[in-house]
């Protein structure tokens, strides 16, 4: 329940940090100096924790992720960036189903419509099931990355549907936030589990 407060109280601050997104960072940390502890967040070179939001390509809307109690590594900067893209693909999926009980679905559109509910089902099922993972055996996953840029496919397969049949989807707002946020994890994702490979070397 608490988690979900928690990214449901940041939705809203997503909601405005989408509409200045857009700007194309590097992907590159500066680790190569010696590690630094302060308190309980962990310093990899430069401060990590911060730096972290500085090499996705949707900056605001990972520094809100930094704002949320309990954020104070950059490991959970990436488990609270997937718990909240999952949310919000639940809310894409829930848009879905109301856009469907208020709106004749026939022809192409039933296809249509299935695929969206799917689509956005699996980026969350994904993200949930890595996220546990992650929890439970660290970053060091070999198959990480693959099973988060998987979740990044599915935040396509409702666009996909639409483009198909060349038609305007109504849930395109909806559909750029989710990819631009599992966009972010992805980034985040990659990053983390380099510097956290370089400060644990022995750790696979």
């Amino acid at each position: 329940m608490e988690r979900f407060v928690i990214a449901s109280l940041l939705l809203g601050l997503l909601a405005s940090a989408a509409a200045v997104e857009g700007r194309v960072v590097p992907s590159v940390f500066e680790d190569d100096r010696p590690s630094k502890r302060s308190g309980d967040r962990v310093l990899i070179g430069v401060d990590l924790f911060h730096q972290a939001c500085d090499l996705v390509h949707f900056k605001t809307m990972c520094q809100s992720l930094t704002k949320l109690p309990g954020v104070t590594t950059p490991r959970q900067v990436l488990l609270a960036s997937m718990r909240v893209a999952a949310a919000k693909a639940m809310e894409a999926k829930a848009r879905v189903d109301e856009y469907a009980a208020r709106t004749p679905v026939t022809g192409p559109m039933v296809s249509i419509v299935d695929g969206c509910r799917k689509g956005y089902d699996d980026v969350a099922t994904s993200l949930e099931e890595t996220r546990k993972r992650i929890e439970a055996q660290g970053t060091q996953m070999v198959d990480l990355n693959n099973q988060v840029s998987g979740a990044l496919t599915h935040t396509d397969d409702c666009q996909n549907g639409f483009d198909d049949f060349e038609m305007a989807s109504p849930f395109a707002a909806v559909q750029k936030n989710v990819f631009r946020l599992v966009d972010n994890v992805l980034n985040i994702a990659v990053e983390v589990q380099k510097a956290e490979a370089k400060q644990n070397p022995h750790v696979h």
